[in-house]
């Protein structure tokens, strides 16, 4: 039997979560459904392809279900049902930041799904309206910044039939008419919009950054709403704490699950002292059961976060120079600070689950300039705190690969880790981008398998017989832990659309895998290692 990986519910669910933060919503009483859309926000993507971040959906005006949903390019700027026939037009479009506006005209078929880009050239489409005799009226951008931002070019095409419009029908250069004023490019009544269609049910949620699940089937999760939420086994919200700046990053739980440490991103205001608040510069120590803050710690910089599984935490302060990283026993009481000169300025600690070690990246190692997988001893019957290299993150020196920092499990003698590779070509701008996993051996580091492929990682974690890898495709790979031999491979799907994740975790004795998705569900999936 193949392994399983089965999505049991959606934590987070809610209509119109598909297009993230929403732009536009138009009802189409006639084909009894709404459109909308909206910008997902940005997301690293290295490997093959390209991220799209805008989202076109087609939702059932009744169950609000999706029917359709449309990757853009472009961020949305109009969209116009067409008065009779089964298809909606939307404009999209921006400026590149540099000279040229760019965008696409696209005639979206509401029954069949089929999307199809009217425009011989990208321009940004500004403004749609369907006219009395069929044409399709339009305010085009111009070429160029030249033309300035405010207005646009008023232009109207035909079709002998719109149904079987051909790709390319419109030539943009041909608009040359007075520009007018192009007016906004969104509905800044969007959310009053999607709450009356949901009789209140819509909430607006982003990427899920981390999670964390519990002892007892609790899911722990941070994003860039919410400073850290709590979901009971049930599947229902037990409590969350709303966002104060631009939320949280990592979530690590205490051995215990009595609490979880948490670390920030963004500004707050102090009203009192009339200035912004830097957040990231405070770790903080939440109860699990109420979501009341329990302790904090400040450092003078954003910290990285090392933990083991015995209860151990070391904040390493980011930044070049040298600064004092704070050790914490599994007691929560401040052991040690022990000053670590940093070689690379803002190199993460590599999130290492199932620790016995706090372990962590930075440069340069021993007689060279490449990064190093370190550990950092706590203080103990051998002595004080101090810091040691491990071995290079690059496992290979012959190789062409040069290996990124990424998520990390440690095993039994072993430790794997992930992250973006990238191999210069044999010619000037040559390059390939992708992923590597690699199993290395504790504590020497030799590698005893290395997986390749050009999907963009999201995030990793595993057990000592199977490895989950997920990656922004929606895929998640299924790794054997001995060998790196791909076991399965699933595509996570969210009524029966695909998802972007962008974090995971893995509990091995609940068979749980959580994946947290850019637009702020989160999946539970149950999972299952098949036989040989």
């Amino acid at each position: 039997m193949p392994d399983q990986l089965t999505v049991r519910r959606i934590l987070g669910d809610r209509p119109f979560a598909e297009i993230g933060r929403p732009v536009w919503a138009v009802t189409d009483a006639r084909h009894d459904c709404v459109v909308a859309a909206g910008d997902l926000g940005h997301v690293m993507w290295r490997g093959t392809g390209h991220w799209l971040g805008h989202r076109i959906g087609v939702y059932d005006a009744g169950t609000l279900r999706p029917r359709h949903i449309v990757p853009s390019r472009y961020s949305v700027c109009a969209i116009e049902p067409h008065p009779e026939l089964p298809l909606v037009a939307v404009g999209t479009g921006r400026y590149d930041g540099t000279w040229d506006f760019e965008g696409q005209l696209l005639l979206l078929h509401l029954e069949t799904g089929r999307v199809t880009n009217l425009l011989s050239k990208s321009r940004q489409v500004r403004h749609l309206r369907w006219l009395e005799d069929g044409r399709l009226a339009m305010l085009l951008s111009p070429e160029d910044k030249d033309g300035g931002f405010r207005k646009g070019f008023e232009w109207a095409v035909e079709a002998d039939d719109w149904l079987s419009a051909p790709a390319g029908l419109v030539d943009p250069d041909q608009a040359r008419h007075p520009m007018v004023e192009s007016g906004l490019l969104y509905d800044p009544r969007v959310e009053d919009t999607l709450a009356r269609l949901t009789e209140g049910r819509w909430r607006r949620r982003a990427q899920v950054r981390d999670l964390a699940v519990l002892a007892d089937g609790r899911v722990l999760a941070t994003g860039l709403h919410t400073d850290l939420e709590c979901w009971d086994p049930s599947g229902a919200l037990r409590w969350a704490l709303p966002a104060d700046g631009e939320g949280s990053v990592r979530v690590e739980a205490t051995p215990d699950d009595m609490s979880a440490w948490v670390t920030y991103r963004g500004y707050r205001r102090d009203e009192e002292a009339g200035r912004l608040i830097d957040r990231a510069t405070t770790v903080r120590r939440i109860s699990t059961a109420d979501g009341r803050a329990v302790d904090s710690v400040d450092v003078p910089a954003a910290p990285s976060l090392c933990t083991t599984e015995e209860g151990w935490l070391a904040l390493r302060p980011q930044g070049p120079g040298t600064h004092a990283a704070v050790l914490l026993p599994p007691t929560h009481q401040e052991a040690a600070r022990l000053d670590i000169a940093a070689g690379h300025s803002n190199v993460p600690a590599p999130r290492v689950r199932h620790s016995t070690r706090l372990l962590y990246v930075d440069g340069p190692g021993p007689g060279d300039d490449e990064p190093w997988i370190h550990v950092i001893e706590p203080p103990g019957a051998h002595g004080p705190a101090a810091a040691r290299p491990l071995f290079p993150l690059r496992w290979d020196p012959e190789s062409a690969i040069r290996p990124s920092y990424g998520p990390a499990v440690e095993l039994t003698h072993t430790l794997v880790h992930a992250g973006r590779s990238y191999e210069q070509g044999a010619t000037y701008g040559e390059a390939r981008e992708g992923t590597y996993v690699v199993s290395r051996r504790l504590p020497d580091g030799g590698a005893r398998w290395v997986y390749g492929t050009d999907k963009p990682l999201a995030d990793l974690d595993g057990d000592e017989r199977r490895l989950y890898v997920v990656y922004l495709t929606g895929e998640v790979e299924v790794l054997d832990t001995a060998t790196g031999e791909v076991r399965a491979r699933h595509t996570l799907r969210a009524h029966g659309h695909p998802v972007t994740p962008v974090s995971a975790a893995y509990r091995a004795d609940l068979q749980r895998l959580v994946v947290g998705t850019v637009d702020g569900r989160i999946l539970d999936c149950e999972v299952q290692a098949g036989t040989t």
